[in-house]
């Protein structure tokens, strides 16, 4: 699914290459969007909430979408997908072009109205003006102690933008197993600041990148890579569909000994992983592993410059996780 940095991406594609532009043709396929008709308005701009996309036009009206797993827009380029799955196509004055590919939540409201969708979930971490305040987002992620980290993160209502991406790396790169509960976890505010640092970064460069290389490529530490080796380690990393985790989505997991936890982020009750499960975690799930690998602290300070990602190597909250 699109996360909050890809439709901050594309907000800001459409804004930069359609903004001003007179509607010229449109050309609605979606039945709920049947008989409605955006010719001859502007395209006046275009911004994302999260995952939501909002294309606005001079009339008062915006196009909301949300792309779910498979949606995508085509901005001033040709579609090669049947007409059946261009549930939108609008052509705009000197060849621009906006096209909704397989987009399964089209509707036309007002642009007045779009604060009733954003009301109903968290602080934006992909905002124009920057990501929420790192305390905020903790204090939102552990409204339910018991929930596990990775569940926390993707709920849309606690924190807006976050997806499996970051569900999968933030929690390796902060050395805190997916599964563990936020409310054992020290350091949940330096592991949010980073986490928004990533999403907020990958938004303005344009790509998704965790590893803090090659920042203008996409490469992700763990997300994807199912039961391969640990690309820091080689371990054999672990791997859950998302039938079998209590959040949905796929999880994918490197499980180490708890002796190899960094200082920052670490279950609060000091223990070994292997002898500690906290109330409600999955059986044969090793709940508070929080090393992504035997070699953590050496490594990661040296593939993952922080500053980067826009956070300050001397700002010792934030190197407490790493």
């Amino acid at each position: 699914m699109p996360e909050g940095d890809t439709l901050r991406i594309l907000a800001t594609k459409v804004d930069e290459r359609l903004a001003g532009r007179r509607v010229e043709r449109s050309i609605m396929r979606d039945p709920r969007l049947a008989g409605r008709d955006l010719a001859g308005t502007t395209l006046v701009g275009a911004d994302a909430y999260g995952k939501h996309l909002f294309v606005r036009f001079d009339d008062g009206r915006s196009l909301h979408a949300h792309l779910h797993m498979d949606g995508k827009f085509k901005v001033s380029r040709p579609s090669r997908a049947p007409e059946w799955k261009r549930r939108v196509e609008l052509r705009l004055a000197d060849g621009g072009s906006l096209i909704g590919e397989s987009v399964p939540v089209l509707e036309l409201i007002a642009t007045t109205d779009e604060h009733a969708i954003t009301d109903r979930l968290g602080p934006d971490l992909c905002a124009i003006d920057g990501p929420p305040d790192p305390a905020v987002v903790a204090r939102r992620l552990v409204a339910d102690p018991e929930r596990p980290l990775a569940g926390a993160m993707l709920d849309q209502g606690l924190v807006a933008g976050w997806g499996n991406v970051y569900a999968n790396d933030v929690p390796f790169v902060c050395g805190i197993s997916p599964f563990q509960s936020v409310g054992t976890i020290d350091g949940l505010e330096q592991l949010a600041g980073i986490g928004a640092a990533l999403i907020h970064t990958n938004a303005r460069l344009g790509f998704q990148n965790t590893v803090g290389k090659r920042l203008r490529t996409d490469a992700t530490w763990m997300h994807g890579l199912g039961r391969r080796p640990c690309p820091v380690c080689g371990d054999r990393l672990r791997y859950r569909p998302e039938r079998d985790t209590p959040w949905g989505r796929s999880i994918t997991w490197c499980d180490v000994p708890a002796a190899h936890r960094p200082s920052g982020c670490r279950s609060r009750s000091g223990g070994s992983a292997d002898r500690i499960a906290p109330s409600g975690s999955e059986p044969g799930v090793p709940t508070l592993v929080s090393a992504p690998c035997q070699r953590s602290r050496s490594i990661r300070r040296r593939i993952l410059p922080l500053a980067d990602f826009g956070i300050s190597s001397t700002n010792s909250t934030s190197r407490t996780c790493l």
